[in-house]
């Protein structure tokens, strides 16, 4: 059980995570407790290498306490039923304490990243070979 919110979705803390698509996958859906609300979510550095953020202090130490947490990061995908594209939001990635069961989006001020970038997932090398 993961406590934290989405932004937009702030009546809701109660979430786990799932990975139907396969242990080896980049996604993951993030699912409410009891609600019929999820997300796919999707790690960032399966689609850019360099993806970089800073975030304030005060977020830090409440996620993390100091403490020498395993976290990950994720962003969120938005799925448009009409196309065949995917997107994902770079803007507000959701900063994840696994050993805590906690997670924050935060929505990054200076990076640059936009909030609906099109996407493909990078090829590993093993693919490339097929």
């Amino acid at each position: 059980m993961l406590k934290g919110k989405i932004i937009g979705f702030e009546d809701y803390e109660d979430y786990f995570i799932d990975a139907p698509f396969g242990e080896d996958s980049p996604f993951r859906l993030l699912t409410c407790h009891n609600q019929g609300l999820s997300f796919i979510l999707v790690n960032p550095y399966h689609i850019i290498d360099d993806y970089t953020f800073d975030i304030d202090d005060k977020t830090v130490m409440e996620l993390f306490d100091n403490s020498n947490p395993e976290s990950s990061i994720a962003v969120l995908c938005v799925v448009r039923p009409t196309e065949e594209t995917l997107y994902v939001n770079l803007r507000s990635p959701i900063v994840i304490n696994v050993k805590k069961g906690r997670f924050v989006q935060v929505i990054l001020e200076n990076e640059g990243y936009g909030v609906s970038v099109p996407f493909a997932i990078k090829k590993t090398a093993l693919q490339n070979e097929e």
